[in-house]
């Protein structure tokens, strides 16, 4: 029987790497952000619980993610952007 990731990390690596968070049952919400500096992505959930996969460029609704960074996402819609945190983090 396969067991999950999280069944396997090391405790203190798990506790360092997980946040707990609220989170919005409505508008986007940034999960994580990942990649090179040179090519990043992230994953973000969208209204009804869908997770995508995104990058630079990409349309999310009626937005379009303009910057990715560290911590953030930075989405634009109607000339105006907005960035998105990820939960816990200020």
């Amino acid at each position: 029987m396969a067991r999950m990731a999280q069944d396997q990390s090391n405790p203190i690596v798990a506790k360092s790497a997980t946040t707990s968070a609220s989170l919005s049952s409505r508008g986007i919400v940034l999960l994580g952000v990942f990649g090179k500096e040179s090519a990043p992505g992230a994953l973000l959930r969208v209204p009804g619980g869908r997770i995508e996969k995104v990058g630079v460029g990409s349309r999310v609704g009626s937005h379009r993610v303009v910057a990715i960074d560290d911590s953030r996402v930075a989405l634009s819609q109607g000339g105006r952007a907005e960035w998105l945190s990820l939960p816990g983090s200020r």
